[in-house]
């Protein structure tokens, strides 16, 4: 009977840190990568529309974790430069590969959001602020948790028409993203930061494109630095908004 427990005892100790091991030699996900993304608000009539968005990021790549994440909602127009929009969203990830350190993750999301927009002469601007209340399951680790997250974002957009006539369909964008948990456990107050810089081509007034650079720097819990990704994002915006609109058209129609 003794020899018996003996055996059962070495095979957990055994079969446990076989699999510490086996997590041990898990690497990392690239920091480099690209997203995919597409975002459009279309106008009902003046006072409503409808949000739709959706974003692919890293898919097909190697040794990264892809996510797909697709956004509705329904957009009410308060004045020309002031636009509320209460929705919801669907968030999906997973490592590429059982080597990539990363959980599947399928998460719910209701949202709400207030987008200010004010311009100059030549420049642009945009102030985005957003509520979460995330439902998330974990599927690896069979765990499910409720978060909440404000986000603000700072965008400004500059036409290259004030340059040369010769550009006028082309402008820098940039903008900046940070993130914020309502709780400290198990995430972290601070939760990610995003910048991007890139350049835009306006193909009508109401859409346009822009490639460029995006440094997202996210907080992991449990650990004590956090992890920088570097990442290509090619966004296509289809956006009915008036204000967007002239300002773009503006120098464009002389």
């Amino acid at each position: 009977m003794t020899r018996r427990v003996a055996t059962v005892f070495l095979f957990v100790f055994f079969a446990s840190n076989l699999s510490l091991f086996a997590q041990g030699n898990k690497t990392a996900p690239d920091p480099g990568g690209y997203w995919l993304a597409y975002t459009g608000d279309n106008k009902i009539n003046s006072r409503i529309g409808i949000h739709s968005e959706v974003q692919l990021r890293n898919f097909f790549l190697p040794h990264t974790v892809e996510t797909f994440l697709v956004r509705t909602g329904l957009n009410f127009y308060i004045k020309p430069f002031a636009m509320a929009t209460v929705g919801y969203g669907y968030f999906f990830n997973e490592p590429t590969s059982d080597e990539v350190i990363g959980s599947r993750v399928s998460e719910n999301r209701i949202w709400q959001q207030l987008i200010l927009r004010q311009k100059t002469t030549f420049i642009f601007m945009e102030h985005r602020y957003r509520l979460e209340q995330r439902f998330i399951n974990n599927l690896t680790s069979k765990t499910d948790q409720i978060d909440y997250r404000i986000r603000y974002r700072f965008q400004t957009l500059y036409p290259l028409y004030s340059v040369s006539p010769h550009l006028r369909h082309l402008f820098v964008s940039m903008n900046n993203e940070i993130m914020i948990n309502f709780k400290s456990e198990p995430a972290r107050v601070f939760d990610r930061n995003r910048f991007f810089a890139g350049i835009g081509y306006q193909v009508s007034p109401k859409m346009n494109f822009q490639l460029g650079y995006l440094n997202q720097f996210v907080n992991i819990p449990g650990k004590t630095s956090g992890q920088t990704d570097h990442v290509a994002q090619l966004a296509v915006a289809y956006n009915m908004d008036d204000l967007m609109q002239s300002f773009f058209t503006k120098k464009q129609d002389k």
